[in-house]
């Protein structure tokens, strides 16, 4: 996994920071898309996780999903069966 920054188009940072500004959403997806614009930005897993206070298995676990899958997995969870 990189460790440097996410490459985000123009467009993806435009709705991951209009995301992170709206109060009508999980404050988990909002997070989330704060660590995508951190990490677009280049800083570290250690500063973010400090920043949003959270843990750093939890800001790696969004890069990840972020490669993965792209924006959407990264911000949203898959439904789960049953």
């Amino acid at each position: 996994m990189k460790q440097t920054f996410l490459p985000l188009s123009d467009e993806d940072k435009t709705y991951l920071k209009s995301l992170s500004k709206t109060r009508t959403i999980q404050a988990q997806v909002v997070d989330r898309a704060r660590i995508l614009l951190y990490k677009a930005d280049g800083i570290s897993f250690d500063v973010i996780a400090t920043r949003l206070n959270i843990s750093k298995r939890t800001v790696r676990l969004c890069i990840s999903k972020y490669y993965d899958g792209g924006i959407d997995a990264a911000l949203f969870d898959a439904a789960r069966s049953g």
